[in-house]
Order: C-alpha cells, then structure tokens, then sequence
C-alpha cells in the first residue's frame, strides 16, 4: 500500500491528523451508505433484467420491479435502465473521490508521525471499517487482506458495473431495436470515459490528470492491466459481437471477417461471431445469450380473451428477423409490417393472422412496399405452419420455405412469391391474384384445388403432380413453367402465356384454354368427352416486346438461383433459331388440332354439356370440402364462362351438393349478386 499517498511537501503545513479523523470517518459514513445503495441498484437491476425472457420481448410485457410491483413499459425501462445507472455510477465515484482526497491527506499527515515505513501508529486504527478507507490509510495488513480490500473497490467501483451496462444490452438485444442498442452503447461509453477520467484520482492526490494516470500505472501496473483488459473486451464486445444484424456495424464487422450474409443462406449468420470461438449451432452465446428471439413450443394466445375476427396479439411493426418461433401459437396474432426474413415459423399456428400491407391503397397506387409498410418475409420457414385464412396480402415470401404449410382460403394477392417452395402444401381456395411474383416457386405435389392465380407471374415455376383441380390461370405468364402430370379438372387457362410450358401427362377435362398463348409448349392429355375449350389459340411465336420482356426479367430477378433457372427454362423461347425449329415438330400439330375440337360444338350444346358437367364434378362428395366449387364459383363469374352461371349457383345453394357449403361467404356474395344481374333481377 505504499505510494498510495501524494508526495512529500516541502512548503506545506503539516496536518493535524486528529482533526482529519473526524471528517474522513464522517465521510467514510456517508460514502458506505452511498455505496451500499449502488450496490443494491446494481444487485435490484440486474434481477429485474435477469427476468426478462425473450416471450416478453416478443409480447412487449412490462417490467415488473420486484419488491415494488410496479410495472414499466419495456421499451421505456430499457431505454433509460442504463442512463440511470451511469448517473449514479458517476456520482459514487465523484464523492469517493472526494473521500480519497481527504483520506490520503490523513494518511499523508500519519505518516509524518511514523519512524518507519510501516503503517503502525495506533491512531489508524480509529479509522472507519469502510474498505475503501482502509485501503488507502488502514495499519499494515497481510499481503492477503490487501489484495482483497483493492479488490472489492476494483471489482465493485469498476468491473460489475460495466460488465451489467453490457448485460442489459445483450438481453435486450433480441428486441432488435437500433436506437435503444445505441443508448445502451453510448451509456457504456460514457460510463468507461467517466472511469478513466475520474477513477485515477480515487488512489491520487495529485490535480493533473496526466501525473495522476502515469503514477497510478507505475505504482499499480496490474491494477491497470486488468482494468484495460476488462474496459476494453466490454467495449469491443458491445460495439462488435453484441450487434443487431444489419445494423451498420454489424454489416462492418461481416465485411471485414469475411462472413457477409447470402442473401439465399440468411440462416447462417444469425447468430453471434466471435474470433476463435466457434458459434453454437442454435447461434447462441456460449449456449445462453441469443441476440435474435427465440420462443418455440408457447401458446401465445389466450383464446378466453380472443375475438372472432380480432388480432389475438398485437405485433404490428416489429423486427422479427431470424426469430425462431417454432410451433408457437400466434393465430390471429397482427404482424402487420413485421419483418420476418429469415424467421423460422416451423409448424407455427397463425391461422387467421395478419402479414399483409398496412396501408394497401399505398401499394396500389406506388407499388412502394416500404410506403405501405408490408411484412416480409423472405427466406423465412414456414414449413408445416398453419396459415388458414391468414391475410397475407403483399407480404414479400421471396426465397421462403413453406413445404407441408396449411394455406386454404389464405389472401395472397399481390405477394411476392419468386423462389418460395410451396412443395406439399396445401393452397386450396387461397387468393393469389394481383400478379402475384411468383417466379420459379415450387408447387410440387401441392394442392391448389379452386386457387384463383389470375394474372399471376409464373414463369418458371414448378406444378409437377399438383392438384389443381378449379384453378384459375387467367392471364397468367407461366412461360417456362412445369406442369406435369397436373389434375386441372376444369380448370381455366383464358388468355394465358403458356409458351415453353410442359404440360405433358396433366388432364384438363372442362379446362379453359380459350386465347390462351402457345408455342414451345407440351400438350396435356387429350380429353375424350370434348368439354375442354380450345377455342381461339394464339399459336405463335414470342413478338420482340415479349422476348425482351423475358431477357429483362433474367436480368432483374433478385434471388439468383431463380435467375439461373429462368435462364436455362426461357432460353429457347428468347432465341429466335430454337423457337423456329418447333414449327416442325409434332406438338405443334397435336396443339392445331385441339384448337378445332372446340369449333364443332354449337355454343348452346355447349352451355348445358358444360354446366352439366361441372354440376356434378362440384358436387361429388370427394370435394366436399368446397375447394373445387369454389374455383367453379370464380370461373363461372367471369364474362367469358360459356356455361350458365345461374344454374351452377343454384346448384350449389342446394342440399344436393355438400361442397356449396365449404364456399368462401365472400365468394358465394359474389356469384349471387351475379347470378341476378343475370337474371334481370
């Protein structure tokens, strides 16, 4: 404990060091019970953050302090949560400082009284208990009992305070909050500024900071190593392990280590990076912190409180990224213009849950998703998760994974679906018009029974042995798109782009084909009771416009394995030589003689053949389930059904047909208020 004190004066009148004992105990009194108070805040915060888990990051739930019961807002506690910390962190120090500057004059003046340089006189004994008195002027010790006396004063005046600045920060980090993240950095920052400032001075009587430092680390070098040591790992850790990704620093740090995120493997970088550490395989820091939420296996929903129609949850807006809430219960949970790329909702339930466009006139009118504030989703799993009735209107899935996902009746108008593997999953009566993008998506083995995809961008996009019984094509650009081995039971191809599509192997009994585009394409499997329509085929080759339209698409795909594949399936249409060597080819004739199947048929054999038809295919019981009726209900609205629309609603308000009943209210709304106009009514 030698040097402890200022050095020896030469002009200064000495101190009576029985007038200083007074007042340095006095002080010691007060600085003890400061202490203690900051002692017990730091003790008080760290278990009320302690019990913060990330389902109430998720569901916002206040903080409730403990012993007071007072609950304060999340966002709020956070935010300020460290601002007060520091405050009282700066103010022990500055009146320990104080205290030190007073103790070291009693010591200084004590030493005067000693004949050696032992610290024996009888009188440092009167000395208040309070340790950090004791460590600058107390009597001689064992090398022990001094270590553990500076200790305490390092351990609780330095390290646990900036070490709980930073735990506040990494259990708040989930929440993805850029702006509260960078209060708790800048209050950590200030923290060790006001330590380095200040803190030389808690061992010194020197005035200058610069004699006060050099003496301090001459005197007491490992003191100031593990100091630096500790300052700095908290630092570095703060501003460039404990990031949110994206955020700029987090994008700096990628860059530098060499591990930017793929923007087709977003998965992988989810977690925390850390130089020589290998990262846990679930992202985690050493199996305990995780800086993106995790809330697997909960029910989320109270259904006792829950109304029909009513968001159960109110997560409007929020920064889900890489999330991982694994066969949670979020149904009708509101997610409107969340951000969930890269989110893992496997076996999640969010049937009748909103993920669509906050503002959809905004959409509409700018085509400005960022404008309209909708969620996204990209790259995210959404394998097995429950979606029935889900509003999903303009929600972004590009890239997702959604195989075996429950998407009946769901509203995907507008979205955008390009690379999103649908395989297995179940999209009967779902909505995706609006030109949804829907470009190279997997559709394999799925169910799109009664799906109404009018107008909706396919190129590319993969049908393979999918059961799309009653679904709409209308307009649709399925260039380049596979279709094999498809069930297209009255299905509707009106005006379609099906140029380059393989449609080999599919039956399209009473399917639509009327003005539908072809060339390049494979022919489905000749119907034999002559119920499909053919009529008016344009069998030509792509104009110009149109081939330019294909090249800029290649061009601009923004997920680069979907580019890659429009680019092999669309090449023989954009090249004029291969598109001319189909002319000669036997598919071309089987397509010219199917367009003159339709001609011999008069228009009114062909009304009550067609209707008949898709009366009973409606009815059978094996669509009970009121997916195909459903799509029959869309087509029969259309201006160009040549079958009697009044009939076919008839027949469907019927006790005769059991699948009238599984129709969308909304759709059936709609065929009735047809169905009279037809009428006269």
């Amino acid at each position: 404990m030698t040097d402890l004190g200022r050095g020896t004066a030469d002009v200064e009148t000495p101190v009576n060091p029985y007038s200083l004992l007074e007042a340095v105990n006095h002080s010691s009194d007060t600085a003890h019970t400061a202490w203690l108070i900051f002692l017990f805040i730091m003790t008080y915060l760290m278990i009320a953050v302690a019990g913060v888990t990330h389902k109430d990051l998720l569901l916002e739930t206040p903080v409730e302090l403990p012993i007071l019961q007072v609950k304060i807002q999340l966002t709020q506690f956070f935010q300020f949560a460290t601002v007060i910390l520091v405050l009282m962190h700066l103010g022990l120090v500055s009146q320990l400082v104080l205290l030190a500057k007073e103790t070291l004059e009693f010591d200084h003046a004590v030493r005067l009284l000693e004949v050696t340089d032992q610290r024996t006189h009888p009188l440092r004994l009167e000395l208040n208990n309070f340790f950090f008195v004791q460590a600058i002027a107390g009597p001689q010790r064992s090398m022990v009992m001094s270590v553990f006396l500076h200790g305490m004063s390092w351990l609780t005046l330095v390290a646990l305070p900036v070490v709980l600045l930073l735990y506040v920060q990494v259990v708040f980090l989930p929440y993805h909050d850029v702006n509260i993240t960078w209060t708790h950095r800048c209050a950590l920052l200030v923290d060790i500024a006001m330590l380095i400032a200040i803190g030389v001075f808690l061992m010194r009587a020197e005035t200058s900071f610069v004699q006060a430092f050099m003496r301090t680390t001459s005197a007491h070098p490992f003191s100031f190593v593990a100091t630096t040591i500790v300052l700095s790992l908290v630092a570095l850790f703060s501003f460039f392990v404990a990031t949110i990704p994206g955020e700029a620093l987090d994008r700096i740090v990628r860059s530098i280590s060499g591990t930017e995120r793929d923007s087709e493997t977003g998965q992988r970088y989810a977690g925390f990076s850390l130089p020589l550490v290998t990262a846990s395989a679930d992202g985690s820091l050493f199996g305990v912190f995780q800086r993106n939420i995790v809330v697997t296996d909960t029910d989320l929903v109270a259904d006792k409180d829950l109304t029909a129609g009513e968001p159960s949850l109110a997560l409007r807006n929020r920064d889900l990224r890489f999330a991982r809430l694994d066969r949670s219960d979020l149904h009708q949970a509101d997610l409107t213009g969340s951000d969930l790329d890269d989110a893992s909702l496997a076996g999640t339930d969010l049937r009748g849950a909103w993920l669509h466009c906050a503002d959809a006139n905004e959409l509409l009118l700018s085509e400005d998703r960022s404008k309209a504030r909708c969620t996204s989703a990209q790259r995210a799993n959404l394998s097995r998760a429950r979606l029935q009735g889900a509003h999903m209107s303009g929600i972004d899935l590009r890239a997702a994974t959604a195989t075996d996902a429950r998407l009946e009746e769901a509203d995907l108008s507008y979205a955008l679906l390009s690379g999103t593997d649908f395989s297995s999953a179940k999209l009967d009566k779902a909505d995706l018009t609006g030109g949804v993008a829907a470009q190279g998506a997997q559709f394999l083995i799925a169910s799109l029974q009664g799906t109404d995809l009018t107008g909706a961008q396919l190129q590319g996009a993969d049908f393979s042995s999918a059961s799309s019984q009653g679904a709409l094509f209308n307009y649709a650009h399925l260039q380049g798109a596979v279709l094999k081995d498809v069930q297209l039971d009255a299905a509707s191809f009106l005006q379609a782009h099906l140029q380059g599509t393989d449609m080999s192997g599919s039956s399209v009994p009473a399917a639509d084909f009327r003005g539908a585009k072809i060339w390049l394409t494979r022919p489905p499997v000749l119907e034999a009771g002559g119920v499909a329509d053919y009529g008016d085929l344009a069998i030509q080759p792509l104009e110009e416009s149109e081939a330019a339209d294909l090249s800029r698409l290649i061009k601009t795909m923004p997920v680069r394995r979907v580019a890659e594949k429009l680019g092999e399936v669309l090449g023989p249409l954009i090249d004029p030589a291969q598109a001319q060597a189909w002319t000669a080819h036997a598919e071309l004739a089987h397509w010219q003689g199917m367009s003159t199947l339709t001609q011999p048929v008069p228009p009114d054999q062909m009304k009550v053949r067609l209707t008949e038809y898709l009366g009973k295919l409606m009815c059978r019981p094996r669509w009970s389930n009121g997916a195909l009726a459903t799509g029959i209900a869309r087509r029969a609205q259309t201006p160009q059904f040549k079958g009697d629309l009044v009939a076919v609603f008839d027949q469907l308000k019927s006790a005769d047909c059991p699948g009238g009943s599984g129709v969308p209210v909304r759709v059936m709304k709609d065929l009735g208020a047809a169905a009279d106009i037809a009428r006269g009514n």
